[in-house]
Formats: C-alpha cells, sequence, structure tokens
C-alpha cells in the first residue's frame, strides 16, 4: 500500500465516527435528513481543519486528502462533484444565509464560513437560482 493510501485510510478511520455524527445530528426522524444543517456542519468541519489542522488532528500535509475525503462523503449525501464547495456555495446565498439565521448560527460563526468560502473562491448562488 503506497502512502497516498495509507493516508486516505488513516483519515477515514479518524473521521468517518465525525461524519457519522454529523449525518446523525442532521437527521430529522427517521428517514429525513435537513441538508441546510449538514452544509453546516460539512463547512464548518473543513473550516475548522483549515483554521487549525493540529487541534482537527490533521497535519498540514493531510488536508488535501482530507478535502477529498469530505467531498466523498458529501457526495453520499448532497451528491454532485463536489459538496464541500457547493456547501460553501449554498451557503454564501441568500437560502443559505436565511438557513443560517433561522437555525441561529452566531454571526461570528456565519463571518467565518463567509470569509472561507470566499478565499475558496466560491462564487455564492444567485439569487433566484437557489
Amino acid at each position: 500500500m503506497d502512502d497516498q493510501q495509507q493516508g486516505v485510510r488513516s483519515i477515514a478511520k479518524r473521521f468517518s465516527p465525525v461524519l457519522a455524527e454529523i449525518e446523525q445530528l442532521s437527521r430529522v426522524g427517521e428517514t429525513f435528513l435537513d441538508k441546510d444543517v449538514y452544509c453546516i456542519y460539512l463547512a464548518t468541519l473543513w473550516s475548522n481543519a483549515v483554521l487549525e489542522p493540529e487541534r482537527a488532528g490533521l497535519e498540514t500535509s493531510e488536508l488535501e486528502t482530507f478535502y477529498d475525503f469530505l467531498n466523498a462523503a458529501g457526495q453520499d449525501v448532497l451528491g454532485g462533484d463536489e459538496p464541500l464547495k457547493d456547501s460553501f456555495r449554498y451557503l454564501l446565498g441568500s437560502a443559505g444565509r436565511q438557513a443560517m439565521e433561522r437555525l441561529r448560527i452566531p454571526s461570528a460563526h456565519r463571518d467565518h464560513l463567509t470569509r472561507l468560502g470566499k478565499l475558496m473562491g466560491v462564487a455564492p448562488v444567485l439569487p433566484g437560482a437557489d
């Protein structure tokens, strides 16, 4: 097994329980998932990893692999090619901002997600398209 495969397996072992918890916290009843909540958690997990990789249990060199891991996990729930960027894109748009207000996400948290989304080069969903 090469280093990249070992890195992916290591991240999956460490973060699969976190993603399972995110999915559980995003559930509404037994069969429905609140995608607004899931997007916020997914974007927050990535932003925390980028902000302080060590506190997230990552080395800086693992961030790219972690990003790919989150995208793969997000595809199962949200679909699309890049669910992580799509989550930020959604959160930067009017519907995402309204969802964060409805869910009472603190303004500092919303501002942090907005700044990171912009740094990632994510353009918000245009009004009327969300």
